[in-house]
């Protein structure tokens, strides 16, 4: 497949997962392809992405008096094109946000909780960085820091732990089947949805899993495990 026809591809992957979940009501705000990109290169981003938290997932929220929470999803996706038919690590860039946000019936006052799942982009820190990793940390976009109320909460940053590669379909679909798992089991049932996500976890996790695994197979890769995993010695 050559380049022209593997971006095609991907659009279309994008624009019909679009529409799957938005007739499942999830909303979604426009998606710009980068069409500026090198034509070596591909990728997205789509912001606006949101549902309601089922009330079964609720059941350990704090403080209580919370029955109306949603979640709101933008991420930013870049992809080496020739590396979509390696076992190597698929992506250039990747940043998966996620805000949840919701008003407590109790007091009037709005709460939020933001993670994100991002590509670290090799800079030099004092903390170890696992390549795709998970992080728990207020979203600064929604109020300053200083004048935000974070109550009895302490905000830091804590460590960063390793996480799968998530873009579009795998990101919204897992984030789905922990916070609405009423519609994830409807998303499931669709044949259209189950061959995207196969096809997505064969190019993004069977290659991160290989990745991880050929520490202890020795065998030679292109996706050096120690990035992934860098608490490997």
């Amino acid at each position: 497949m050559n380049n022209k026809a593997f971006i095609s591809k991907r659009k279309k992957d994008v624009t019909d997962f679009l529409s799957i979940i938005n007739n499942l009501s999830i909303s979604s705000g426009s998606v710009n392809f980068k069409n500026y990109l090198h034509s070596d290169f591909w990728g997205y981003s789509i912001s606006d992405i949101r549902f309601k938290v089922d009330q079964s997932a609720l059941k350990h929220i704090s403080p209580s008096g919370f029955t109306n929470v949603e979640i709101i999803i933008e991420l930013d996706v870049e992809s080496k094109i020739s590396e979509w038919e390696k076992l190597n690590d698929p992506f250039s860039s990747l940043n998966f946000r996620s805000l949840i946000r919701g008003t407590n019936s109790k007091t009037g006052k709005l709460h939020y909780l933001g993670f994100h799942i991002d590509r670290h982009n090799g800079g030099k820190t004092n903390e170890i960085h696992p390549l795709y990793h998970l992080q728990y940390i207020q979203n600064s976009k929604v109020k300053p820091k200083d004048e935000f109320d974070h109550g009895d909460t302490l905000q830091l940053d804590v460590p960063r732990m390793m996480h799968l590669p998530m873009e579009l379909i795998l990101g919204v679909s897992t984030i789905l089947s922990n916070f609405s798992p009423e519609t994830y089991l409807k998303l499931i049932e669709n044949r259209q949805f189950v061959n995207l996500c196969k096809n997505y976890q064969q190019k993004i996790w069977r290659p991160y899993f290989n990745s991880l695994e050929s520490y202890w197979l020795k065998n030679p890769i292109e996706w050096d495990p120690n990035l992934n995993c860098p608490y490997l010695i």
